[in-house]
């Protein structure tokens, strides 16, 4: 079910994107010889109209091949080939290989294939008859191989011919066709979960919650301190910094109520429910750390620094949250009665703060009501997608800081955005639907980074020639295009081999 999820997500997001490249190209009247989803060999393929239609084995990306942007030229001055004519004598078909048949076979002794300022298409051969000039017609096809063809780019019919509007619109409208997916998804949801109501009523309760808590019930007070709204509830419960809190309920008496800890900037969080340093969770950078570790004293800062003894969780949570801006992390744990020193990189309380995150979170395992707000939708996908890409933003300044803490390997390729779909998946539909938000806002967001295998990269090459009024070599800017693209393959094996590594964690 979940690589089926994680297909669908990744091939719909694909599709979108893709199909918005080819949907402008088409209206700009710019060939397309290919529109494909995948990558690498093909497992289904059918052409329809001028345009061959391909699905590929590997689901993680795909393309609009368009005319104007093969650097090949196929036919060269004394090369020998093969011409299919058809009932006026005009060139229907270039024969490029020795299998397939034709009519006539020469020398190109002269050729415009290319017609650019509307001037005729023709192809001139020395045959057995002599010198034999040829009219080619703009639908002429090169036959690669008996089962393989492309038809002509001419210039009017390429990309790098357009104007520069019509080809910003051409590449612009995939990363904002991800951006126009996301917001309709947010859109309705925002029409599903509601508007988030103030008031402290308890809606769903989760399965760690206290059994004398039930959905309806009003939160009164915490910790002695009178409740104002439900979003008072997590200041409230922040500023406890221990597992557990006193939590009144529709007026009563206080009861206890243990907290679900997550140590965003360590990697693990507690039991919830239990009072003992016991990992819970494990995630991130914590690799030699397990379920089940009893935690005995920890150290972050230098690898000199001393380790301190924790008896508690609220002296853990004061010395994580004390020490928070340290780079290294120390811990001696107890395992299967036997004691441990782990040591692992820590992520700062300012490199969490800047991807919106808290070096120490707590739950309650309870969430809020919500109502129906008919303006709510209107709203809603704005914000949520601002701080989607506000997020993604500073990841990216992080990723190239130097001292920010952040590497490649905090990145999620292909393996790791499966196991996030999973995760979605198992937290409910609302969760799932959010995430899929998120995947195609970052993949919105990244194609727009001025990378040149990227379309930032295009972009950048339409605004360089806006400006002044220079294309750019069209050979350099391939090599540019190729240079990067087998970068940004290197880049997405080293990435998956860490996504490998944190499974068998």
């Amino acid at each position: 079910m979940d690589i089926i999820l994680f297909i669908l997500v990744l091939g719909i997001n694909i599709l979108i994107h893709e199909f918005a490249h080819f949907y402008f190209a088409r209206k700009a009247n710019i060939l397309c010889h290919e529109f494909a989803i995948g990558m690498g060999p093909v497992l289904y393929q059918k052409k329809k109209g001028e345009t061959v239609y391909s699905i590929r084995a590997i689901p993680l990306g795909g393309y609009v091949s368009m005319a104007g942007e093969e650097v090949s030229d196929f036919v060269k001055i004394g090369n020998t080939l093969g011409v299919n004519l058809d009932e006026k004598g005009n060139v229907k078909e270039i024969i490029l290989n020795n299998e397939s048949k034709y009519d006539s076979i020469g020398t190109v002794v002269d050729k415009d294939l290319y017609g650019l300022d509307n001037n005729e298409l023709f192809i001139t051969l020395n045959t057995s008859k002599g010198e034999q000039r040829f009219k080619v017609n703009e639908d002429a096809m090169y036959i690669l191989s008996p089962k393989k063809k492309m038809q002509l780019s001419v210039a009017d019919r390429s990309y790098e011919n357009k104007t520069l509007w019509e080809r910003f619109k051409v590449v612009i409208a995939g990363p904002l066709s991800n951006f126009l997916l996301a917001f309709i998804i947010l859109f309705f949801l925002a029409f599903f979960i509601g508007k988030p109501n103030e008031e402290a009523i308890i809606g769903d309760v989760g399965e760690f919650a206290s059994e004398k808590i039930n959905s309806g019930d009003i939160i009164t007070s915490i910790n002695g301190v009178n409740v104002e709204s439900f979003s008072h509830v997590g200041t409230l419960v922040a500023n406890a910094k221990s597992d557990t809190i006193k939590i009144g309920l529709n007026d009563e008496p206080e009861i206890d109520m243990p907290l679900l800890l997550v140590f965003q900037g360590l990697g693990f969080t507690n039991i919830q429910g239990n009072s003992e340093l016991v990992v819970g969770q494990v995630f991130g950078r914590t690799k030699d750390l397990k379920t089940g570790d009893i935690i005995q004293s920890i150290a972050i800062g230098g690898p000199t620094k001393e380790l301190t003894l924790v008896n508690n969780w609220e002296e853990l949570i004061a010395y994580a949250e004390t020490n928070s801006e340290g780079e290294n992390v120390k811990l001696k744990v107890l395992r299967d009665n036997e004691e441990l020193t782990i040591n692992y990189s820590n992520i700062s309380n300012k490199t969490l703060r800047k991807l919106g995150a808290s070096y120490v979170g707590y739950s309650i395992g309870v969430a809020g009501t919500s109502s129906f707000n008919i303006l709510y939708p209107l709203y809603y996908p704005f914000v949520r997608l601002g701080g989607d890409m506000k997020q993604m933003w500073n990841t990216i300044v992080l990723l190239v800081s130097p001292n920010s803490g952040v590497g490649v390997g905090d990145l999620a390729g292909p393996i790791g955005i499966f196991s996030l779909v999973s995760d979605a998946r198992s937290q409910g539909a609302v969760s799932f639907f959010i995430f899929v938000a998120f995947l195609s806002v970052n993949i919105g967001f990244l194609n727009l980074l001025p990378i040149p295998a990227l379309d930032g990269g295009r972009i950048a090459f339409i605004i360089y020639e806006g400006i002044t009024k220079k294309k750019v070599n069209k050979n350099f800017e391939n090599i540019l295009i190729t240079i990067t693209f087998v970068l940004l393959l290197v880049l997405m094996v080293v990435v998956s081999f860490q996504d490998i590594l944190r499974l068998f964690r």
